[in-house]
Parts: structure tokens; sequence; C-alpha cells
């Protein structure tokens, strides 16, 4: 029965990447939602204005009729049902936000401390439904801890905040955040596989978004909008968590984490010393061949945006490999 829950999760993938390719940027086009450049942005990006954006609603749309399918045919489990909630939570955030970013015609919905304040109430949702808690398996090793609440609890929090914003901001550049989620997925393949129907729902999903990024690819014809990368950061989140690989999350989604934490550097350097760290933030636009009138501490490569993309991406890859490494068991002498 596990096989064939995986075969099922396989064919859905595979039905669903020409489909996710194709519907994307429709979707995107008919709700003629379009991206907005941020005036403090890269000025090579001003090309991009205009672009249909939104269009990750296809790819988070499909994992869910994916899912859907799985159920109807064995039933659901909590650990896909939590994974699910934190898709739906996750997406609900950027949906609202990207209306208000469409409505005023700007390049940002909610402010930033309204984001974290929806996201942190989608958290606390989780919480009360993250019981029971899976075992939560530790990288390198064999051990699996039975988390007591005054751990876990702040734990789930800060992994659903940290996943979804360090892909809210690595969406940034042409099939960078779609490219890091798919190589994250393949990081956690080994303890998202022991569990069958939350292992169809990573197939279902890494089928999607590989459609997703035929059209997100450079130059990207479609974007995910903020429902998009919020969705699949939710995503990856739910999917760690339910599979106890939650302590593998800063492993596989390494770049993620250098994102966020550029972003953080780079806000405590200006305010200390009035000078910024990098050229600009977060670190793929460091890394961008982008001018700048203003100082930075670091020198910049000037990588062409799909440079940098695939470099990333290569980044990535490692970073994958070293989660399975990771979660290999690790046998005594």
């Amino acid at each position: 029965m596990e096989t064939q829950v995986l075969r099922l999760g396989l064919g859905l993938a595979l039905l669903f990447l020409p489909l996710s390719a194709w519907a994307s940027p429709k979707l995107a086009r008919w709700l003629n939602a379009r991206q907005h450049i941020r005036p403090e942005g890269p000025s090579t990006h001003e090309k991009k204005a205009g672009t249909p954006t939104m269009g990750g609603l296809v790819p988070l749309f499909l994992v869910a009729l994916g899912t859907g399918i799985v159920w109807l045919w064995i039933g659901p489990d909590h650990p896909s049902v939590f994974a699910m909630v934190s898709v739906m939570l996750g997406s609900f955030v950027g949906f609202v936000d990207d209306l208000r970013s469409q409505r005023g015609r700007r390049s940002v919905g909610f402010f930033p401390h309204q984001t974290i304040a929806a996201q942190f109430l989608a958290s606390i949702i989780l919480v009360f439904l993250a019981k029971p808690l899976p075992p939560t398996r530790l990288p390198f090793s064999n051990v699996n801890l039975a988390l007591p609440t005054w751990a876990w609890v702040p734990l789930l929090v800060l992994g659903f905040l940290g996943t979804v914003n360090g892909m809210n901001l690595a969406d940034g550049l042409d099939g960078l955040a779609t490219g890091l989620f798919l190589l994250s997925l393949l990081g956690l393949s080994p303890l998202i596989a022991k569990i069958p129907r939350l292992g169809a729902v990573a197939l279902i999903a890494g089928g999607a978004g590989l459609g997703f990024l035929w059209a997100n690819a450079h130059p990207a014809r479609v974007f995910l909008g903020n429902v998009g990368s919020m969705g699949l950061g939710a995503l990856l989140f739910g999917l760690a968590w339910s599979s106890g690989g939650i302590f593998f999350l800063p492993i596989v989604g390494g770049v993620l984490v250098l994102e966020a934490v550029s972003d953080i550097l780079q806000v405590g350097s200006y305010k200390l010393t009035g000078v910024r760290l990098f050229k600009m933030s977060p670190l793929h636009h460091h890394l961008e061949d982008v001018p700048v009138s203003w100082p930075h501490r670091l020198p910049s490569p000037n990588w062409p945006e799909p440079k940098v993309v695939v470099r990333l991406w290569i980044l990535g890859g490692a970073f994958a490999l070293l989660g399975i490494l990771a979660s290999l068991p690790i046998r005594a002498p």
C-alpha cells in the first residue's frame, strides 16, 4: 500500500507538471495581477514591472487537488493534514498581502510588522493542530527527541516564520525561490518518504513546482507573488515538521537562511555604522550586477541575474545533499 500511495503521488506529479507550466501564466494574466517594483530595489529590475504575478496560486491549488485525490483514495492522516493547513495559512497571508499590493498599485501590501503579526497568528493556529507531535530527529545522529511544550511551541513558531519569510525574501530573481524550494524538498526526501501520504504530497509539490519553474525561469513570464512564495515556504515547513525534520530545515534551506541573515546584517550594519555591509540586500541582490551610488563594505562579484540564480541553486543543491547525509542512519562500529 505504501508503494501504491507514492506511485499515485508520482503519477499526479507527472500530470501536474505540464498543467502548472501552462496554467500559471494564464491565471496570472486573467487575474490582471501585475508586478510592482519597489523604488529602493535594483534599477535593472524596472523592466520586470508589469509582469503577471500571483501565478503561485496554480501550483498551490494543484498540491491541494492532488492531496485531496490521495485522501479520497486512502484517507487523510495527521502529518499530511498538518502540512496542508500550514500551506493554507501561509498562502492566505500572502494572498491578502498581494491583494493589498494590487489595489494600492505598490510593491508592498502589508507593512513588515503587519506581515509578521499575521504570520505569527497563523503559527499559533498550527500550535493547536500540532499534536500528536512526531518524533523529532537530530541531524547526523540516530537520536529522536520527544520535545517538551516549552521547547516545541517556540520552535514551531520560529520555524514557520523563518521558513515563510526566507522563501519570500528569496523570491527576488527569476526562478530562484522555486528552484530552492525544489532542492529543499530533495534534501528532506529521506525523512518525508517514510510517511507515505506525506511523501505523495511532496511528490505532487515537486511536479507542480517544476512546472511553474518552466514559466518562472529567466526571463520570467510569471511570478509567484507573495501568495506563492509564502505558500511554498509554509509547505516546506509543514513537510519538515510533520516528518520530524524541523532541525533539518536550516540545513536543506541553507540559502534561505543566508538570505534572511544578510537582510538582518544589512539593517544592523547601517544602523550601527551608517554604512551598508552589502551592496544591496538580501544576498542575491548583492551578487547581482546592479549599480549603486552608496558605499558598502563587502565587494560584489557583479554577476548577471541568470548566473546568480544558477550558482545559488548549486549552493542550494549542496545544502540539500548535506541534509540527505545528515539523515542517513549511523551504524555503530
